[in-house]
């Protein structure tokens, strides 16, 4: 699931393009051992407050992939890796749960073996063991859940359709994950058919949370997790409130990452982006210890940059890696000109003005953000500029008239941005039929295959700095199931699953510009999805929040250097 010069999407000012990023695997142990560096001025104390409008689509870790509860569960789980950030585009992976990130046995990337470190507790006390990260791995594949991550599953499977290898433990009855050994209480070894030199990176995401097996409670998982982490779950009431509290068994020693600060962390579910932001920025009773999550609305933002200069100190604004597309079902239009000519008519600029123009983003051509690696900008195939020309969309569609079932998220992202996708369609000739959908609800049908629409608002983000973790993951149609799809313009073709396999067994170091050409030759060749802008994060907090960034990687506030002042 984020300056000041005008928004062409061509590159912009110096001082609005978006910094690289850069990577890297920390090679000294040390890097891996806890306790994390205190925070300079931090102190112990008070209550951390997250105002969201919505609840998150799943807290479940094998079912995650939202940045937002990404980043509460850096306060409940442990990752056999995660990533340690500096603010400014550096990245450092190191060992979590594990005492490295990895050891590559062969030098080929095909057995990878990690051991876990002592004394990891979970919140009743016991030990986290080897085997309830593979159980945690194990329930990933299970074919009766969906939600989250699948590099891992895929990769172990050596299939794209990994549940034709393993159907997870619910449905097969067996906790027997293809590739992956449990050696002991410690040791685990993954083992590839093929070359995955990005495994320390994917086993960052929540897919290698541990479950102990005796507490999974399958799909009620999702409300409430058995925590590893500096905090647990006190109370988690659905669409409403989560509270955290410490979890008084996890050892600091143990944790190179985290602090527990806060005495407790509270999720307010409810206010749309612009109450939460009032109540931020007028700051009263505990609302000077919050955090207004879900960004600044257009209707705010010049308050907040340009207005009382005491808040500028408790605002980050800057560039996030999500690029926000029209996805279009191509199982349902599957006429290149129709997708061009919806690209074509689209007023990219009104859907950008909606949340907050080039305060919250740049208009984009490109599929990947700028932030990755190796990235290139190149010219929209269309040619019909940012605000649309439904003249030119007319010729493309020949006199044809098109219907669109258009789902958007019945929340005030949805509320503002389809109106002007529909107008502008329309404009076109298109006939456009919008229904909305509670916000929780619509990836999960814009994931599931054969769903009834043909246009939704989606974004995407690198889950590391690498096209490997954006094209492969979204536009390689062998990978399509009947739920659970993170490709939800259902996009298939053979040449390009072929240059995807092609770059996929390239070192790192050489795959960024290859990447790059797949993102074009996609575009140029196909439209599949019409991209729109990549965001920038536009966020406040009250005034006595300390310890808060924004992550590069997960283009939100991160948590676990947090503090009350």
């Amino acid at each position: 699931m984020s300056a000041c010069s005008k928004n062409t999407g061509d590159g912009g000012s110096e001082e609005e393009k978006t910094k690289q990023q850069t990577s890297a695997i920390a090679t000294d142990p040390k890097e891996s051992q806890g306790p994390a560096p205190e925070v300079e001025g931090a102190k112990k104390g008070g209550t951390l407050k997250l105002i969201t409008e919505a609840d998150f689509e799943h807290l479940d870790p094998q079912r995650t992939y939202t940045v937002q509860a990404m980043s509460v569960q850096h306060l409940l789980l442990r990752t056999l890796t995660q990533f340690r950030e500096d603010g400014e585009g550096k990245l450092t992976l190191i060992g979590d749960l594990a005492e490295t990130p990895g050891k590559d046995v062969n030098g080929d990337c095909k057995t990878w073996e990690y051991t876990l470190k002592k004394g990891v507790k979970y919140e009743d006390g016991t030990e986290v063991k080897a085997a309830d990260v593979a159980y945690g791995i194990a329930r990933s594949f299970e074919e009766s859940i969906d939600g989250g991550a699948t590099y891992v599953q895929e990769w172990l499977a050596d299939n794209p359709s990994y549940n034709e290898t393993y159907k997870g433990p619910y449905t097969s009855g067996n906790t027997n994950v293809p590739g992956l050994t449990v050696n002991g209480d410690q040791g685990l070894k993954f083992e590839f058919k093929s070359p995955h030199c990005d495994l320390p990176f994917a086993l960052a995401l929540p897919t290698s949370a541990p479950v102990p097996q005796a507490k999974d409670t399958k799909t009620e998982y999702d409300r409430r997790i058995f925590s590893s982490g500096p905090y647990k779950i006190k109370e988690y009431t659905r669409d409403t409130k989560l509270v955290l509290e410490r979890n008084e068994n996890w050892d600091p020693k143990t944790d190179p990452l985290r602090h527990n600060y806060p005495d407790s962390v509270v999720v307010e579910m409810g206010p749309d982006d612009t109450a939460q932001t009032e109540r931020v920025l007028a700051g009263s009773g505990d609302d000077a210890t919050a955090i207004a999550w879900d960004g600044v609305p257009q209707s705010l933002i010049n308050q907040v940059l340009n207005g009382d200069p005491a808040i500028k100190d408790r605002t980050h604004h800057g560039p996030a890696p999500f690029v926000y597309v029209l996805s279009i079902n191509n199982e349902r239009i599957k006429d290149l000109n129709v997708r061009k000519a919806i690209g074509c008519a689209l007023d990219k600029q009104g859907v950008l003005l909606t949340q907050g123009g080039e305060a919250s983003g740049k208009l984009t051509n490109t599929l990947m953000a700028d932030t990755t690696i190796g990235w290139a900008d190149y010219a929209d195939p269309t040619g019909c500029g940012p605000t649309g020309n439904p003249e030119k969309a007319k010729e493309l569609l020949g006199g044809k008239k098109i219907k669109l079932a258009f789902l958007s998220r019945d929340s005030a992202l949805g509320q503002q941005t389809a109106p002007v996708i529909k107008e502008s369609l329309e404009k076109a000739g298109f006939e456009v039929v919008v229904s909305y959908i509670d916000r929780a609800q619509h990836n999960p049908t814009a994931r599931t295959r054969g769903n009834q629409y043909d246009i939704y608002l989606t974004n995407w983000a690198a889950d590391w700095p690498s096209g490997a973790s954006t094209i492969p993951v979204l536009y390689d149609g062998r990978k399509l199931g009947p739920k659970g799809n993170s490709n939800i313009s259902y996009f298939n073709a053979a040449d390009v699953n072929a240059e995807i396999d092609r770059v996929s067994a390239l070192p790192a170091g050489e795959a960024g510009a290859e990447w790059a050409k797949i993102d074009k030759m996609i575009q140029e060749k196909y439209y599949p999805v019409a991209p729109i802008y990549q965001t920038k994060n536009l966020t406040v907090h009250g005034a006595k929040v300390g310890g808060v960034f924004v992550s590069d990687t997960y283009g939100t506030e991160v948590l676990y250097n947090a503090h009350i002042k």
